[in-house]
């Protein structure tokens, strides 16, 4: 998920050191934007207990991959069938090219072959998954509505422009329809626990984040011609997970909520949206996606894509932090919400709301001076820094390069004032959109409990 916007994964070593350095003894940390919880995954993996919300579907989808596996799965209803030896070693040579380049972000002291013999029964899955997506020829929702090829695609634009989506090849899209047709099935029939499903969906949301024929994000595609990544063969994957890691605290809802409903951590990571873009409208397929195997009914759904980008209008979420206007009190209530002893807050002081517009050369620094005075508002803080990025590079690393990305780069933290203990952990509200399509009990708000009855040693509460 590396094109997500704003996904800071560069930086979590510099930010790791700091929390090292300012907040000794600190083992617990929250992100309530968590996006492609790499925040949550690299803490996770050196044995921080997490905490993780979004108001994506997809980022939810990921978290309980990443964040709430504390077991190697078995995918126990899907022992019918014995997967291609052949499909079996293409994961396992994948698997070893991804801990190449990621295992020491996330999987630190791991191996490919332990990962491996943790992810066996999945990858036993995912290789049968393959095999019936490559052989898909029949067309469904995915090639009907997102592609050049398809009956329902077309649309017009606010403007009057008339053409039709073009978010795939077609035979990735065939693929697609094929392989979401079947996890949809097997849940319907009972074959998948929850979670499972989840896992088999974060291979298939990584891989259209690598194949889909669009420049990052999916508010719009490329219309005129498939591009070279796009006409690559869609190729599932094994997610990069450890089995054996406490599982974390994860909500699909508004931060303002998780806020007042997470249990109390050291430390509140915030890394808000700093500019106008709505990241449910941006991110608006792969929450489609991440919700295909539990749709009520796939058809109302579909029936009501508009907008050029093909999204449902009541299927949306609109956060206050991408209002200028609204960003720094709904800071302030968020803060004020939070049960933790610090707070660290990553800023960009690029292009955001502060500037974004501006007709100057270079960014202003109003951004910097409006969070700048939020921190250190006493009725917040006892005590409040701000360092930049490249300070921290210079001083716990001693690290060249990289100097000009990390410029712009800042750490607001904050130290709360003492507060009265919280009760035990209460419910989160789920997503309107997520009550709207049925969606509620699949997607709201897990905690891990050793309760009798709760699967997966995680209660879902929605």
């Amino acid at each position: 998920m590396e094109k997500y916007l704003g996904n800071k994964a560069s930086l979590l070593p510099l930010i790791e050191n700091f929390l090292r350095h300012r907040m000794a003894g600190a083992t617990r940390i929250s992100d309530l934007f968590a996006g492609t919880n790499n925040v949550g995954r690299y803490f996770r993996s050196r044995g921080w207990a997490t905490a993780a919300c979004d108001s994506n579907r997809f980022s939810y989808v990921l978290a309980q991959a990443y964040l709430g596996t504390a077991a190697a799965p078995t995918f126990d209803g899907l022992q019918d069938a014995q997967a291609d030896p052949f499909r079996l070693r293409q994961l396992q040579a994948e698997l070893g090219r991804g801990i190449s380049r990621f295992g020491e972000m996330y999987l630190p002291g791991r191996n490919a072959a332990r990962v491996f013999e943790d992810l066996a029964a999945l990858a036993d899955v995912l290789a049968r998954l393959q095999v019936i997506g490559e052989e898909n020829a029949t067309p469904g929702v995915i090639t009907d509505c997102y592609t050049a090829w398809g009956a329902r695609s077309g649309f017009t634009s606010l403007r009057g422009t008339q053409g039709v989506r073009n978010y795939f090849s077609r035979p990735n899209a065939l693929f697609l329809d094929g392989v979401l047709g079947t996890v949809r099935a097997w849940w319907r029939e009972g074959r998948l626990r929850r979670h499972e499903v989840f896992l088999l969906l974060t291979s298939v949301l990584e891989e259209v984040v690598i194949t889909a024929n669009v420049n990052g994000t999916f508010h719009d595609f490329n219309r005129t011609r498939i591009w070279p990544n796009a006409e690559q063969s869609f190729q599932l994957r094994l997610p990069l997970i450890a089995c054996d890691g406490p599982p974390a605290e994860i909500a699909n809802a508004d931060s303002m909520a998780a806020a007042s409903g997470f249990a109390g951590h050291d430390v509140c990571y915030l890394d808000p949206p700093y500019n106008f873009r709505q990241y449910g409208a941006y991110y608006h397929l792969l929450n489609f996606i991440a919700a295909f195997p539990f749709l009520p009914d796939i058809e109302t759904y579909v029936g009501g894509l508009r907008h050029v980008r093909g999204q449902h209008p009541e299927d949306d979420f609109a956060s206050n932090f991408c209002y200028k206007d609204r960003f720094i009190d709904s800071l302030r209530r968020l803060i004020a919400n939070a049960d933790a002893d610090h707070v660290v807050l990553s800023y960009y002081g690029g292009r955001n709301h502060w500037n974004h517009w501006s007709a100057v050369s270079e960014p202003t620094d109003e951004g910097l001076r409006e969070l700048r005075a939020l921190f250190e508002d006493r009725s917040l803080f006892m005590s409040s820094e701000v360092v930049p990025a490249l300070e921290i590079r210079r001083n716990y690393q001693s690290r060249a390069g990289e100097q000009k990305e990390l410029v712009n780069e800042y750490l607001f933290h904050g130290v709360r004032h003492a507060r009265p203990a919280r009760p035990a952990p209460q419910a989160i509200a789920p997503l309107a959109a997520n009550v709207r399509w049925g969606l509620a009990n699949e997607f709201g708000h897990t905690f891990p409990m050793a309760d009798d009855g709760v699967e997966d040693g995680v209660r879902t509460v929605g």
